[in-house]
């Protein structure tokens, strides 16, 4: 059986492991045994406190489990950008007239900037490749049936850096056209430092003027706004939840930037709460669905067989066991979004 619970120390090797295969591109799980400790700790002290405590820099890391086994992980910042600005770029049109030449061009330029600081960021998502596609909606959509259950912990409107384009070798044409040219490193080596740095040598190194789309290579302009092949089913996912690409790109590797409001989240929109009773003998209607504990520091969501009768979710037993509840608590429950062949529900 499945279960995303809140990480723990003891889940540090595990994590590690799945930051160094996780490669290039996810920084917001770095492969440094130190950082993960920090961010595993500031996860802790966040499940823990009231929601009311240090507003805004709580960081949420979530692990999925499978028979005893940690195999993915995910987490939600609170705050996007809470102690230094969260650059992006913004895709924006000039228009370049002249009445005279009787000329009016509409030019594609991007614009560095930190609109998106203050969104709750979903960040560091990984799962094991042979994780099947309900364990990854599972870890997925774990993290907004917290935030549903603890909306008061979090602000109305939501972002996601998706992985853009870059060679086996890990190297971004997007990069390469534009980063490279002012900091002389590569790829590689500039996701290093933003993973375990200050972010501000963004803004004392990249171009704080309006850069023209025309004037870059092809291979880099056709990156702009594309995902990388391993993040296409968590895109799906999200996708389904109701994000959208909006108008703002990643700054490193021109990748997809997607916002979505808490409130029309899916998950957010179609789960209830309900009252458990615990049976061995399901309802004949019963069918599999997501389910969540609204404990906080105890928090499990799983996948359960389950059916709601006047008011009355009836989960088995086992599925109980895995959220940690008993007749008479509660559960929040939301129907799936893809049936157990990978295919939508």
């Amino acid at each position: 059986m499945y279960v995303v619970r809140p990480a723990r120390t003891a889940d540090l090797p595990a994590i590690e492991k799945m930051a160094v295969a996780s490669g290039i591109g996810v920084t917001s799980l770095p492969n440094n045994r130190e950082k993960l400790f920090e961010r595993i700790q500031q996860s802790l002290d966040a499940f823990e406190h009231d929601a009311d405590l240090d507003a805004g820099k709580e960081y949420y890391m979530f692990v999925l489990e499978a028979h005893g086994q940690v195999v993915g992980t995910a987490s939600i910042s609170a705050c996007a950008g809470f102690d230094e600005p969260f650059y992006s770029y913004r895709s924006e049109t000039f228009v370049h007239a002249s009445r005279t030449l009787k000329v009016n061009n509409k030019v594609h330029v991007l614009t560095m900037c930190h609109d998106l600081t203050g969104l709750v960021q979903l960040c560091g998502f990984y799962s094991e490749p042979a994780i099947d596609a309900l364990a990854i909606e599972l870890l997925s959509r774990a993290r907004f049936l917290f935030i549903a259950s603890q909306q008061q912990r979090f602000g109305r409107r939501v972002v996601a850096e998706m992985q853009g384009i870059h060679d086996a070798a890990g190297q971004s044409p997007f990069w390469d056209a534009i980063g490279r040219r002012f900091f002389d490193m590569d790829f590689v080596e500039v996701e290093q430092a933003f993973a375990s740095r200050s972010k501000t040598f963004i803004a004392e190194l990249m171009p704080a003027y309006p850069i023209y789309v025309p004037l870059m290579p092809g291979a880099a302009q056709q990156a702009i706004g594309q995902i990388h092949p391993d993040f296409e089913r968590p895109f799906g996912i999200l996708g389904r939840e109701g994000f959208e690409a909006d108008n703002y790109i990643d700054i490193f590797d021109g990748g997809a930037v997607l916002t979505a409001d808490v409130d029309r989240l899916y998950t957010v929109r179609t789960s209830s709460c309900h009252p458990v009773e615990v049976t061995a003998s399901l309802p004949a209607s019963a069918n599999l669905r997501l389910a969540s504990n609204e404990k906080v520091a105890d928090f499990a969501a799983t996948l359960v067989q389950a059916e709601v009768v006047d008011g009355v979710a009836f989960v088995n037993p086992d599925g109980a066991l895995a959220l940690g509840v008993a007749s008479g608590d509660t559960i929040r429950l939301a129907p799936l979004q893809v049936g157990p062949e990978g295919e939508p529900a």
